[in-house]
């Protein structure tokens, strides 16, 4: 009797939340077809769609992840035809012969999904991948790199998608590189830019190729060598008017950087800059960003404390980022102490850079940057020392010390203290209080 009372009530409950939907005109939907083609949402669509991309495979095929890849996915999502409805693109690799590899194309149709193109290449890895439509005729070019596994150099395999299906275009001639970019200028078509380097010499060079498309060819428009090996290149606005290629050619212990900008007559150097800094052996420090969002790439260069008796690490010391004055220089445009284990930045001021110093040193339990300058008696003055405390030292400093001192702002939830010690309130015309420090201060997640 419980039995039935419970399976009736299941039934009445059930009943009630139809007519619930009944009435406030809610339907139930199947999924459509752009559903379907949706990036999962859930482990369980994953698992689908993975299930789903395997059944193309044989059984001697397993998906691989492109060693430059943003989404970081063995396949991505692509629309060739502009129907609203995207294609899967799937990257492989052959795991009986570890030199067969490639990527297929998926498109889904009436009767499910179909296998639209499949592409056989070589090498041990795929290193980069990219779609463009590179002569702007509507139609896609597919830009599949690979890992030869000779030393470090890669191949990269360019198709054009015709009527007939996808074409080989370099079938003949692969492109080999080490650095590749694709420059996408404003006004113009898509080119390649490629650095193929040469370690056998002592000093070293780089082979610079820029490559442009068209009638089902890759054609090269600039090549020239320069010395030491690039190791990063970008292709951005490089000022407010310009548009340009920047090449990092790394030597022992520095960096030179090299600006390539097109003009009527093709492209020429129209800057060199030595960095200070073997920026490869810094981890976790970028050469390259838009530091203040202007969409202008910019440069960036270390300012070395002139005693780092702490043994700071390179991330702490200040970080110059320098953009490019149109003629052959780098002008500075933001100056930053970054901290990010202490939880903040502090912007210094442009316009003392010229005259300013600083150092790292720690007085007991605090780690103190100190900024000082060159007065006119020729003897170095302090002129400000910033610091990031726990909450329990400040508590427990002196009161004297702690009156020469100003708090510039709290972190709310390292229960850091971001104190101040002013020394001089003017140097070089320079005003220096503890309102233009604080407006300096950038603390993450508030004050």
């Amino acid at each position: 009797m419980n039995l039935y009372l419970k399976i009736k009530k299941q039934w009445m409950i059930l009943f009630l939340l139809c007519g619930v939907l009944f009435l406030n005109g809610c339907t139930l939907e199947l999924p459509t077809p752009e559903s379907l083609i949706a990036a999962p949402e859930s482990n369980q669509e994953l698992m689908q769609q993975k299930q789903m991309i395997s059944e193309f495979l044989s059984k001697e095929e397993r998906m691989i992840v492109p060693e430059i890849n943003e989404i970081g996915t063995a396949y991505q999502y692509i629309n060739l035809d502009e129907d609203d409805e995207k294609e899967i693109v799937v990257f492989y690799a052959n795991k009986e012969s570890n030199f067969v590899l490639g990527f297929m194309i998926l498109d889904q149709r009436e009767a499910g999904w179909q296998l639209l193109y499949k592409t056989t290449a070589y090498g041990t890895d795929i290193h980069y991948f990219s779609v463009q439509d590179l002569n702007l005729d509507g139609a896609p070019e597919f830009l599949l790199g690979v890992k030869t596994g000779y030393g470090a150099m890669k191949e990269l395999y360019v198709y054009h998608l015709a009527d007939s299906g996808l074409i080989d275009i370099t079938s003949e001639d692969r492109i080999a590189y080490d650095q590749i970019v694709l420059a996408e200028p404003t006004d113009g078509q898509t080119m390649l830019v490629t650095a193929r380097t040469d370690t056998t010499v002592l000093v070293g060079s780089s082979n610079i190729t820029i490559y442009t498309y068209g009638n089902n060819m890759v054609y090269p428009v600039y090549n020239n060598t320069f010395d030491g090996y690039c190791s990063d290149m970008r292709f951005a606005k490089v000022n407010a008017d310009t548009e340009g290629i920047y090449m990092a050619m790394r030597y022992n212990h520095y960096i030179n950087m090299i600006l390539l900008c097109e003009t009527e007559t093709g492209f020429t150097v129209a800057m060199e800059h030595p960095m200070p800094y073997d920026y490869e052996e810094m981890a976790g420090i970028e050469l390259f960003g838009d530091i203040n969002n202007d969409g202008i790439l910019e440069v960036n260069s270390l300012w070395s404390p002139e005693n780092n008796l702490s043994n700071r690490d390179y991330r702490d010391f200040v970080h110059v980022w320098l953009q490019w004055d149109g003629e052959n220089g780098l002008t500075a445009i933001s100056a930053i102490l970054e901290n990010r284990t202490d939880g903040y930045r502090f912007l210094i001021p442009v316009q003392w850079m010229d005259t300013l110093y600083y150092d790292f040193y720690t007085d007991g339990e605090i780690e103190w940057t100190e900024f000082y300058y060159e007065n006119e008696e020729r003897s170095f003055e302090t002129v400000f020392s910033l610091a990031a405390v726990d909450q329990l030292v400040w508590q427990n400093m002196d009161d004297d010390v702690t009156d020469s001192i100003v708090v510039l702002g709290n972190h709310p939830t390292l229960n850091k203290v971001y104190i101040a010690n002013i020394k001089t309130e003017l140097f070089n015309e320079f005003q220096v209080n503890a309102e233009k420090l604080i407006s300096c201060l950038q603390i993450e997640g508030g004050m």
